[in-house]
């Protein structure tokens, strides 16, 4: 499957979000590079981590 012509299709016809695509890209799909040709903005680099993410240790 074409990945990048796919995503970009479906982001141009408002199938897909910013957030979608940026999913594709943290599933290896696309590149950090093609998100920013697809959305025309660069690659948001988490700084936070992705929303709801835990460090994985639970509550007492």
């Amino acid at each position: 499957m074409d990945w990048y012509n796919s995503i970009k299709g479906w982001y141009e016809r408002d199938y897909w979000t910013k957030e979608m695509v940026a999913e594709a890209v943290q599933y290896g799909k696309i590149t950090p590079e093609q998100y920013k040709e697809i959305t025309g903005e660069d690659y948001p680099t988490p700084s936070e981590g992705p929303s709801g993410a835990t460090d994985g240790s639970a509550g007492a």
